[in-house]
């Protein structure tokens, strides 16, 4: 996984979108041919709303927490179309961690620390995706951090 820009121009202004793709080895409809292909896994936003170091930790953590799905040569973009579809129920959370509005990255501790609290949160959100509409919340947010730190 990596952090994907695209760049999209809008009549006279230009807009680059940052998200989370996989790269997928398949072949396209009516073509016989197989190359690598990205399948975007989940979408930040517009890149001047993301904090753009904090977006990469999250794409990192992401593919370490991702559920892992068992597959064989040949069903690549299946496997990840299952993965996209978990980590896309946690999407909106993941656009709040990397908001520049949030400012997390000032919250968390550097190095191995943040890589640890930033897995504890997408896991525990993985592992209960319907409470995410509630907890968008900065102070949830945040609260769910001190909660991570003091243990």
């Amino acid at each position: 996984m990596y952090l994907r820009r695209n760049k999209v121009r809008c009549g006279e202004t230009r807009r680059t979108y940052l998200s989370i793709a996989h790269n997928v080895w398949w072949a396209g409809e009516g073509s016989k041919k197989a190359q690598s292909r990205p399948v975007v896994v989940a979408s930040f936003g517009v890149e001047d709303r993301v904090d753009v170091e904090l977006a990469r930790e999250l794409v990192a953590a992401v593919e370490r927490c991702a559920p892992k799905f068992p597959n064989r040569r040949g069903e690549g973009k299946a496997a990840t179309m299952r993965v996209a579809q978990e980590i896309r129920k946690i999407e909106p959370f993941l656009k709040v961690l990397a908001s520049r509005k949030l400012g997390l990255s000032a919250h968390l501790p550097p190095g191995p620390e943040r890589e640890a609290i930033l897995d504890a949160l997408i896991r525990d959100k993985l592992a209960e995706p319907d409470g995410i509409s509630r907890d968008l919340r900065e102070e949830a947010i945040l609260s769910s951090l001190r909660d991570h730190l003091s243990t």
